[in-house]
């Protein structure tokens, strides 16, 4: 029953893991001549003991602008290192295949003393002890890496460690002057990278264009931690300065192919005097390309803000979670929050953001943000049904819930679910597999999740307004309890205007609607996965399997899922042998049998 019933890996595994990777380190260091180089980031000094020039080389240069002083004391030790220099392999995964996810995360290994990452497309493992702040990199070969990691070198293992310490690691880039610095934070494609580049040939001073390191001391702070800029081909064709005078990285340096190559700009230490140690941050503010000529600042609701600069960054931070939403929120909530509608004319916006920060806005109101919302995870599995997404995705924000980490898993759709994705109003995590069957879509989605609370939506089905909230609250008011579940209410839509029409009584529904429910994030490491060789019957198998193992589900009566009746739908003309009614009744008896 693969993906079904995979057991958390206990820390005594963890710890045997990352005791042999660390065997395998010092069999490497052996073969190799260490190179130390010391790194001050945000005040904290970090050792790089690189085996072999070649990783040296590969991941240095975008960090060469952090060297620290000898005399200051190390906080943290890194040993990096590839096997094609030194002919030293790894120890053998330590779980199956389907334990790896896109964000690096591995399912299971969630230990807090012993952080553990596997990067698929750089072939590469992290780990760090929490305890003696001692982390491993390893790559197969770092002459291989894509651009996007020497760009952007061991971007996990410094996250880890800055958090460790009370900072954060940001999406986002961070422009400014001696007054303060703007953190610019939203999707790529929004213009981030652009308007710092802009500004950093206008004069101004620099941090960073896509990734930063923010902290509280007391107020607000940014802190550089790559020397690099990263922009597609076109937009680079437009910074003539910075390509005659800086190293670049591009198609050539991009040797996995994976995507299309962007342009990198190394910064330092030809811009060195633009890049301070840090910056006062004043404002955060979401791009927006505008039609028009000029580039203003305009106030922006803190749910939409919340969302962008949550999404963008957590999206790509393996172990980020329900910590770090809530230091991204905490923020949103201390700084003014804007729009920055960038105009067609790129000249202009520079002293745009110059005038801003030097004459702010003095009547702006913090509007109030709600403390402490735990992220929830909304799993949308889709097989075609195009025609419904953007209906069902309307019903998840019109919960007017700030801290959603909204992911689409496409199960192999003849119908471009791609597309429709793009066109969507929101930030999506999307991820694409062969047919397997929904089951199997939902447990992609639960391994890939950030937040501490699941949700489940069917492509053609929409959830009641205020639906999220009432569930949180129940969950919230008595932490022993595992899901909160409603009732489903069938519906059709039919005429001109759509009018929904109800069929039967909600109180009469399948008992076991997995979209009716909100679920803690530990549900699923005591139950396990849903059973991927049900197509039918995952719902029944799972919450059978719930019981069995006594967790704790109130069960509301109030209406959470309303379920669209349609031609289309997967389970019409079925019979009880095609729904998998017995086959769920034989895996109950067989596990009665096993105790």
């Amino acid at each position: 029953m693969e993906g079904c019933d995979i057991p958390p890996a206990s820390e005594a595994e963890q710890q045997v893991f990352f005791d042999a990777m660390m065997a395998s380190t010092r069999r490497a260091q052996e073969i190799g001549l260490p190179v130390i180089e010391r790194i001050n980031l945000a005040g904290i000094r970090i050792d790089l003991v690189f085996t072999g020039a070649a990783p040296r080389d590969a991941l240095f240069p975008a960090l060469a602008h952090l060297r620290a002083p000898a005399d200051m004391p190390p906080k943290a030790v890194l040993h990096i290192w590839d096997s094609a220099a030194t002919g030293m392999n790894v120890p053998p995964p330590p779980c199956a295949r389907n334990c790896f996810t896109d964000r690096g995360d591995i399912w299971g290994f969630e230990s807090r003393n012993i952080l553990t990452a596997f990067h698929w497309m750089e072939c590469s493992v992290a780990l760090l002890d929490t305890r003696s702040m001692t982390g491993i990199y390893w790559m197969d070969d770092a002459g291989a890496l894509p651009y996007w990691s020497r760009a952007s070198p061991l971007r996990t293992l410094l996250h880890w460690v800055t958090r460790h310490f009370g900072f954060h690691l940001l999406h986002a880039a961070v422009i400014g002057t001696e007054a303060g610095g703007v953190i610019l934070t939203g999707k790529g494609g929004t213009g981030k990278s652009t308007t710092a580049l802009l500004c950093l040939e206008a004069g101004m001073q620099y941090i960073g264009d896509d990734y930063v390191v923010v902290g509280f001391a007391p107020e607000p702070r940014a802190y550089p931690l790559y020397g690099t800029a990263k922009l597609n081909p076109d937009q680079a064709a437009h910074f003539l300065r910075l390509r005659e005078a800086q190293v670049l990285l591009g198609e050539a340096d991009n040797p996995s192919g994976t995507e299309p190559a962007k342009t990198v700009f190394q910064l330092y230490p030809g811009r060195a005097a633009q890049m301070p140690e840090s910056l006062r941050v004043i404002a955060i503010a979401m791009p927006l390309i505008s039609p028009r000529d000029d580039t203003d600042f305009a106030p922006v609701d803190s749910f939409t803000l919340l969302r962008s600069a949550s999404f963008t960054t957590l999206a790509q931070l393996p172990r980020a979670g329900s910590s770090s939403h809530e230091f991204i929120a905490t923020l949103c909530r201390s700084l003014p929050r804007f729009t920055l509608r960038l105009g067609r004319d790129f000249k202009k916006i520079p002293g745009a953001i110059n005038e801003f920060i030097e004459h702010p806005p003095v009547h702006v109101a913090l509007e109030t943000m709600p403390a402490n919302l735990p992220m929830i995870s909304v799993i949308i599995p889709a097989y075609n049904g195009v025609r419904f997404l953007p209906e069902a995705v309307a019903s998840i924000l019109a919960q007017q819930y700030p801290s959603l980490d909204l992911i689409i898993v496409d199960d192999g759709s003849t119908e471009d679910i791609a597309t429709a994705v793009r066109n969507l109003p929101c930030d999506v995590r999307f991820f694409r597999q062969e047919n397997v069957g929904p089951a199997a879509a939902r447990n992609r989605g639960i391994r890939e999740a950030s937040g501490e609370y699941l949700a489940f939506l069917d492509i053609d089905d929409q959830w009641p307004e205020g639906n999220l909230v009432r569930l949180l609250n129940i969950l919230t008011q008595d932490p022993g309890l595992d899901v909160a579940m409603g009732r489903g209410q069938l519906m059709r839509k039919s005429g001109a205007q759509d009018d929904i029409m109800y069929i039967g009584n909600a109180a009469e529904s399948f008992p076991y609607l997995i979209a009716a429910a909100l679920y803690r994030r530990r549900c699923f490491e005591r139950v396990g996965l849903f059973d991927p060789e049900l197509i039918f019957g995952e719902d029944t198998d799972w919450f059978t399997r719930a019981a069995e193992r006594e967790l704790r589900i109130e069960r509301v009566a109030e209406t959470a899922l309303l379920v669209r009746r349609h031609d289309t739908n997967m389970t019409k003309g079925k019979s009880l042998v095609e729904l998998n009614a017995l086959r769920v009744f034989k895996k109950t008896l067989d596990r009665q049998r096993q105790t």
